[in-house]
């Protein structure tokens, strides 16, 4: 049975959908269900007055550790750009530009979630087209630093929030709570949110000094 989120975070609340169908979605989902080895789920939403912002959920029959050996092996996600759909191996944003030229307006996707049989991944927008073309090097990142996340292999997180924007009270580290919309994309990569079984609540993970920060943590509903 895959892992469903039981703790709140900065999930995305769904708006009116959008009248217009979105043409080419069936083959997107089919085409993310064979990479990624998932049930995949699409909502086409608002939020900020954008139309046409889609909602992925992956449900993927993978532990967090198989994925990232997958990952690794290259049989799991997407590794390679092409210049055409044929490629079993095109990029997400390959995919997405497609979907935008036959539909002649800008769609983007506002969240994507990763459901695993042990732990949740969910990555939120913070800029135009930031998703499609950050999600390869954040699965990279995932995997450079999970000893690190997982405290040396003891403990596996049960979600995994891409990025977080935060204040921390602590007497080593400063507030760097930061306005969303002047988030460039490398945003992604200073600090992620945890959830662990054990705690109920969420910790920052510091990834530029491979790090759990000790502290109080309020993530934002971007």
């Amino acid at each position: 049975m895959s892992h469903k989120p039981k703790k709140k975070g900065p999930t995305y609340t769904s708006k009116t959908k959008s009248k217009r169908e979105i043409l080419g979605l069936s083959s997107f989902k089919n085409s993310l269900e064979k990479d990624f080895y998932s049930t995949v789920t699409i909502r086409n939403s608002k939020v900020c007055c954008e139309t046409n912002n889609l909602v992925i959920e992956m449900d993927c029959n993978l532990g967090l550790l198989e994925m990232l050996y997958h990952l690794e092996q290259g049989t799991w996600g997407l590794h390679e750009f092409s210049d055409t759909l044929e490629n079993e191996k095109v990029s997400l944003a390959v995919r997405l530009q497609h979907i935008r030229e036959i539909n002649q307006t800008f769609i983007d996707i506002e969240e994507l979630s990763i459901i695993l049989k042990d732990c949740n991944i969910i990555i939120k927008k913070i800029a135009p087209e930031s998703v499609e073309q950050e999600l390869e090097t954040i699965l990279s990142v995932l995997a450079e630093n999970y000893v690190y996340i997982t405290k040396n292999l003891s403990s596996n997180p049960s979600e995994i929030f891409v990025p977080v924007f935060e204040e921390v009270s602590s007497e080593n580290h400063l507030s760097n709570l930061q306005e969303p919309n002047k988030i460039a994309k490398n945003g992604y990569y200073s600090y992620w949110g945890l959830y662990f079984d054990l705690d109920e609540r969420a910790v920052i993970y510091d990834l530029k000094n491979k790090s759990i920060i000790a502290g109080d943590l309020n993530l934002l509903n971007l």
